[in-house]
């Protein structure tokens, strides 16, 4: 019995003592989707001093106990993980991506959990994603009760903006299926000033994923502002479609693996 208590750890979702399960933080059907028949994938990263390298491995570690991961599985990240790889309701044109039958709240919660999962990850790659423990308690809150009220008038989509934008290169030196078979990790930048905010950001099958933290003078402003792309309670999700020149970091990402992938196959 001794034995058995020895290897309960308490959950970081419900708090309880259980036998927690190996969660991804980037759910497991992206990695899987990237790897496709050979099973590994290169890594490579941005710092050209780090040797790029094939590696089978997913980034996961014992976080939830098989309970909350049920939960978070069928509440959100079924439907988030298929959303950008199920073509029935799509409309596209040369500007936007239009997601028809859009389910907001689900959708968001589920790019929440993935934030939350890197920010409370002990895991040396996501050492830099740290929200704090006020925000990472309010997301486990929200996560836990599958909710976005916050207040009465306040949610959490008032001041944690998400933006979803479709990237491209207009050069054609990068086809789309390479684009959409690169996954850059997360990352995180502050803004030129405090009123500037944070972002944390990660790209996944061609669509880059910007979280936006701001401080804002007023409940108002809060409610009513709106950033690039953001993601809105409505049924329909539009996602414009930018020029990978327009990124400044994806450019050096790619450049850099590019680089490296020539390096490792000269070996």
């Amino acid at each position: 019995m001794e034995s058995r208590l020895s290897e309960l750890s308490n959950c970081h979702l419900c708090n309880s003592p259980n036998e927690l399960q190996d969660s991804h933080i980037i759910p497991r059907s992206y990695f899987k989707s990237l790897k496709g028949k050979s099973g590994q994938l290169f890594i490579a990263s941005t710092d050209e001093s780090i040797r790029a390298k094939l590696s089978n491995a997913d980034p996961k570690e014992k976080l939830l106990c098989w309970k909350c991961e049920q939960h978070i599985g069928s509440s959100f990240e079924q439907y988030g993980t298929r959303l950008f790889k199920d073509h029935r309701k799509v409309t596209r044109t040369k500007e936007v991506v239009i997601f028809n039958q859009f389910r907001f709240k689900e959708f968001y919660l589920f790019l929440i959990s993935i934030l939350w999962r890197a920010s409370i990850s002990s895991l040396p790659r996501y050492e830099h994603i740290d929200l704090g423990k006020e925000l990472n308690n309010l997301l486990r809150h929200c996560i836990k009760e599958n909710k976005i009220k916050i207040q009465t008038s306040l949610r959490l989509d008032h001041f944690f903006k998400i933006s979803v934008i479709r990237i491209i290169d207009k050069t054609k030196q990068l086809n789309d299926n390479e684009i959409k078979k690169t996954l850059f990790d997360f990352n995180f930048e502050k803004g030129a000033s405090l009123d500037d905010g944070m972002l944390w950001y990660f790209m996944v099958d061609g669509f880059l994923i910007i979280y936006h933290l701001s401080p804002e003078k007023d409940i108002h402003t809060i409610r009513t502002k709106r950033n690039y792309a953001q993601i809105t309670n409505k049924q329909r999700m539009v996602v414009p479609i930018s020029d990978i020149a327009n990124f400044k970091q994806l450019v050096t990402g790619f450049s850099s693996i590019t680089k490296q992938a020539i390096a490792h196959n000269n070996r």
